[in-house]
């Protein structure tokens, strides 16, 4: 499965800051902040809903799949989700489009649902180190050492992020309960499977360069996707 992400092109931009002593903790917590917690929780469930029913859990299977549902739920009120059309948003290049589109041109409801920080250019092996050592402190909210990790990869760094359909997710794991109360275990998979290819990943239109604490005054750069 592909990894899950948050955050959006033209959706979220980065204040310019002063000095780096202070800006990638603070880039971190906005980051981290992007994300809805229900929508993360809701996928987390999804994923481990296909490993049980792929392990013939079934009553393991179908416990998750009622969480993400109330997860979904609580994450249409979070104030997380946005409306926006699939084609007015750009695509990040590192990740392959959805095996399941919505209807161009129609606007939909996108749940941030993950977030990463990429770079476009080769890192020395402490370098990378540290680069997934920031992806592993930011899903579990250590934004701390999120902006430790940052200040060692010291360079251009952008925000991927993974957006979720929020109604058409929400349509495939009530599909997935209703095969569940059918006794229909493959139908149930195949649902899961239709709400995980729905999972849009993009761009964000701030590009952030990470410097030494003793760096001079910077302020963060803006790109057009």
């Amino acid at each position: 499965m592909r990894r899950l992400f948050i955050a959006g092109t033209a959706l979220f931009t980065f204040a310019a800051v002063p000095a780096l002593a202070a800006s990638p903790q603070r880039m971190a917590d906005k980051d981290f902040a992007r994300l809805s917690k229900d929508g993360q929780k809701a996928f987390a469930d999804i994923v481990q809903a296909q490993q049980a029913l792929g392990n013939n859990q079934n009553g393991q299977a179908q416990s998750l799949i009622n969480d993400a549902q109330v997860r979904l739920t609580k994450a249409a009120k979070d104030n997380r989700a946005f409306l926006k059309a699939q084609d007015a948003m750009q695509p990040a290049p590192s990740h392959a489009a959805p095996k399941r589109a919505v209807i161009t041109g129609v606007e939909v409801r996108w749940l941030p649902i993950g977030g990463e920080y990429a770079v476009t250019e080769a890192l020395a092996p402490e370098k990378q180190t540290a680069l997934t050592q920031a992806n592993t402190h930011l899903k579990t909210g250590d934004t701390k050492l999120v902006n430790q990790d940052l200040q060692v990869v010291g360079t251009d760094i952008q925000y991927v992020v993974a957006l979720a359909p929020l109604e058409m997710v929400s349509g495939d794991i009530n599909r997935a309960s209703v095969f569940m109360d059918g006794g229909d275990a493959k139908m149930a998979t195949e649902a899961l499977q239709n709400a995980l290819d729905s999972v849009l990943f993009v761009s964000d239109s701030v590009v952030v360069t990470a410097q030494p604490a003793t760096a001079p005054p910077h302020t963060t750069s803006h790109k057009k996707s």
